[in-house]
C-alpha cells in the first residue's frame, strides 16, 4: 500500500524566539491535503504502460509551520522509472531509495515553500509504471492502493487510450463518473480501488484426471468436468478418451463416467476454453431458477461440515447474508502457514473454535453453515482462482492451485450470488457486492460437501494436472444436437397408445440451454407435447419417452410427428391401419389358421390310416 507523508518543519526564527508558543507537537491535522492521482494508459505490443501524475495541494492550517519535505512509498514490486518532480517554482530533484527491501521511497525537498496560515503549496510528481495495469487475457485489470488520509479531497482518474474498445465492467468501489474514456473516483474510502476493463475473460484449459482402480473387480468411476453456471460457459475441444456416459447431477455438476477394469489405470484429458462473465447470463436464468426449485429441499440441510454447535456465538447474528459474510471476515484470520502443511478441513464448528487456523475452506464452510442456520440457501464452489499474487489473493487448497468460495441464493433477485470472504479478508477488495473474472468453478457442492471432487484432485503422486492460461482468443461455438429413436412401429391403429424412445445427443462443444422443444403432429395426441432438455452438456445423451395415439382416421392413410432442434430435425412416419383393413387382416389371419388346422387334420387322418394298414 502506498503511504504518503509530509515532514513538517517549524519556522526557525519562531522556535528561537517564541519557543514556548510552539511547543505543541506538529501533526497531519495541521495541514489540509488534497490529492489528485491520474493514470494515463498506453497500450503497445500487448503491454500497458502507465504514465502516473500526482498533484498534491497542501494548505497550512497554522501560521508557524510549513511543509519542508514530501515522500511517497511504493511496494517494491512496482516497476517505476522516469521519475520527475516539480512545484510551482520549477523542477525538484527526487531522491529514490529502498528501505528494508519491501518498499521504494521517493523523497522531495522544497526550497521555497509558501508559509503562513492558509498558504498553499502545490507539488507534482510524474513517473512511468509498467506493471500497474495488467493485460490479463481478454481484459485489463488493476489494483490501485489508496492513500491513508484523515481529511482533504482525494480523486483518482484513469484515462484509457483513445483507440480502445475496453469498457469498465467491474469496479470496487463503483466509480463516481465515467466521462468518455476517463473513469473517476472521488474520495474512495477503501484500502484499494479494483477495476476490470472488458466484460468477458477466456481461459484456455487443459485438465488431467488420473484414474486408478485398485480393486480386484471392474468399477465405474465419475469425474467432474467444469460446468456451465450463471457466470461461466464451457467450450469443449476434446475429452480423451471418451466416457461411457455423460450426465448432470442435481447440483448442476458436469460428470463423465468411465469403466475401469481390475487394477486398471487410465488418464483422462479435458481440453477446452472456459469463458467467465462479469454479468450473469440472462438467457439461462429461467433454467437456473427451475433447477433451484428442485434443489432447495436440501440446500438448508445441516451436514457435519456445515453445522455449528456453538450457538451462543451466533445467537445475536442477524439473518441476512451480508451480516453473516462480515461476521466470517471479522471472526476468522487467514493462516498462510496452513497452506504449506497438511491442510485438513476443519469444518464450520472447528473453524469457529479455532479462528486463527483458517484458509478458504474454513471461510466457505463457516459461511454456508451460518447461512443455512439462518434459513438462507447456500452452497460451496470449488475451483480455480486465477491469482498473480498469492499473498494478496491466496490459493488455499494444496492440490494444484485450487480455491473455494460460497454462494447464497438471493431470494429477491432469484439468482445465485457468488461471494469470497477469504479474498476480501486478505486483499481488502469487496467480494460481496460484486465478483471478478478470476474465479473458475470446477464443482458445485450443495448436497454433499465432499463430492464430486474437483479437477486437480485426481492425482498420482505430485503430478501437475492443471494448465490454465488467460487468452484473448474467442473460442468458436458449435451447436449440434443429434436426434434418433429406438425402432418405431410401422403402422398405427385406432384406440391404441404407442410409446417410443427419442434420443437427444449433444455433439456440439457447448451446453444446450434451449427452451422447451415442441413435438409437432397434425393427427396425433402426443405426451409430452413439449420436451425439456435443459441443460444438455456436451457429449451428454438424454432419452425422452413419447406416448402417442391417433386422433382421427377419416380419409387419412399416413401420419407422423417431427422434432426440430438447432440444425437437426427428426421425423417419424407411420401407416394408418383403418378399421376395415384391420378387420380384413383379422379375418385373413383366422382363415389361414383354420386352413392350417383343417389340412393338418386331414394329414393326420391319412397318416393314421396308413399306419393302421
Amino acid at each position: 500500500m502506498r503511504h504518503i507523508f509530509f515532514k513538517p518543519a517549524v519556522l526557525f526564527f519562531l522556535i528561537a524566539t517564541v519557543f514556548c508558543l510552539v511547543s505543541a507537537p506538529v501533526s497531519a491535522q495541521d495541514f489540509l491535503t488534497d490529492y489528485q492521482i491520474e493514470y494515463f494508459l498506453n497500450e503497445q505490443d500487448n503491454k500497458l504502460q502507465t504514465n502516473v501524475k500526482f498533484t498534491v495541494n497542501v494548505t497550512n492550517l497554522r501560521s508557524d509551520v510549513y511543509v519542508k519535505q514530501f515522500a511517497i512509498g511504493f511496494p517494491k514490486s512496482f516497476s517505476i522509472s522516469n521519475v520527475k518532480a516539480y512545484d510551482d517554482n520549477g523542477l525538484l530533484q527526487p531522491e529514490v531509495t529502498a528501505d528494508d527491501g519491501s518498499k521504494i521511497n521517493i523523497g522531495l525537498e522544497f526550497s521555497q515553500p509558501n508559509i503562513g496560515k492558509n498558504s498553499l503549496n502545490n507539488f507534482y510528481l510524474e513517473f512511468l509504471q509498467d506493471n500497474l495495469f495488467n493485460i490479463n487475457g481478454n481484459v485489463w485489470e488493476v489494483i490501485i492502493p489508496t492513500i491513508d488520509r484523515q481529511k482533504g479531497n482525494y480523486k483518482i482518474l484513469v484515462h484509457l487510450p483513445e483507440n480502445t474498445d475496453k469498457k469498465i465492467s467491474i469496479a470496487k468501489p463503483q466509480p463516481d463518473a465515467v466521462l468518455a474514456n476517463t473513469v473517476i473516483w472521488n474520495n474512495p474510502t477503501t484500502k484499494t480501488v479494483y477495476a476490470v476493463f472488458g466484460d468477458t475473460q477466456y481461459y484456455k484449459s487443459n485438465l488431467v484426471y488420473n484414474l486408478k482402480n485398485n480393486k480386484l473387480l471392474p468399477v465405474y468411476t465419475d469425474i467432474a468436468l467444469p460446468p456451465d453456471t450463471l457466470y461461466q460457459k464451457i467450450y469443449l475441444d476434446s475429452l480423451d478418451p471418451l466416457p461411457e456416459k455423460v450426465y448432470s447431477d442435481s447440483d448442476g455438476n458436469y460428470l463423465a463416467r468411465y469403466y475401469l477394469n481390475a487394477r486398471e489405470a487410465k488418464t483422462v484429458s479435458f481440453q477446452g476454453t472456459i469463458a467467465v462473465y462479469s454479468q450473469l447470463r440472462e438467457a439461462i436464468l429461467p433454467q437456473i431458477r427451475q433447477q433451484f426449485e428442485r434443489q432447495k429441499n436440501y440446500l438448508l440441510a445441516a451436514d457435519p461440515v456445515w453445522s455449528v454447535k456453538q450457538t451462543k456465538q451466533i445467537s445475536d447474528l442477524p439473518g441476512d447474508p451480508e451480516a453473516i459474510y462480515n461476521f466470517v471476515i471479522d471472526r476468522l484470520a487467514y493462516d498462510y502457514n496452513k497452506v504449506e502443511s497438511e491442510n485438513t478441513r476443519l469444518g464450520a464448528d472447528k473453524a469457529l473454535a479455532n479462528p486463527d487456523n483458517a484458509v478458504c475452506m474454513e471461510y466457505t464452510d463457516l459461511f454456508v453453515a451460518l447461512a443455512r442456520n439462518k434459513q438462507i440457501n447456500a452452497r460451496e464452489i470449488e475451483g480455480y482462482g486465477f491469482s498473480q499474487d498469492p499473498n494478496f489473493r491466496p490459493l488455499s487448497l494444496v492440490s494444484d492451485i485450487l480455491h473455494s468460495w460460497p454462494e447464497f441464493y438471493d431470494v429477491k433477485a432469484q439468482v445465485w450470488q457468488p461471494i469470497d470472504p477469504t479474498w476480501e479478508d486478505t486483499s481488502g477488495i469487496d467480494y460481496y457486492s460484486s465478483f471478478d473474472l478470476n474465479h473458475i468453478a470446477f464443482v458445485i457442492h450443495g448436497q454433499n460437501p465432499e463430492y464430486p471432487l474437483p479437477a486437480g484432485t485426481y492425482k498420482l503422486g505430485n503430478s501437475q494436472d492443471l494448465t490454465i492460461a488467460a487468452t484473448n482468443k474467442f473460442p468458436p461455438e458449435k451447436r449440434q444436437i443429434q436426434i434418433s429413436s429406438d425402432p418405431l412401429p410401422e403402422s398405427l391403429t385406432r384406440n391404441k397408445t404407442y410409446q417410443s424412445k427419442i434420443n437427444f445427443t449433444n455433439s456440439g462443444n457447448t451446453y444446450f440451454w434451449g427452451n422447451s422443444i415442441p413435438v409437432k403432429s397434425s393427427n396425433l395426441e402426443i405426451q409430452p407435447a413439449l420436451i425439456n432438455l435443459s441443460p444438455l452438456a456436451p457429449l451428454e445423451k438424454k432419452t425422452i419417452l413419447l406416448s402417442y395415439k391417433v386422433k382421427n382416421f377419416a380419409g387419412q392413410y399416413r401420419t407422423g410427428f417431427n422434432v426440430s432442434l438447432a440444425d437437426s430435425k427428426f421425423e417419424a412416419d407411420f401407416n394408418l391401419a383403418s378399421d376395415y383393413l384391420q378387420i380384413t387382416k383379422t379375418i385373413l389371419v383366422y382363415f389361414f389358421i383354420f386352413l392350417f388346422a383343417y389340412f393338418s387334420l386331414l394329414t393326420a387322418k391319412k397318416l393314421y390310416r396308413s399306419m393302421k394298414k
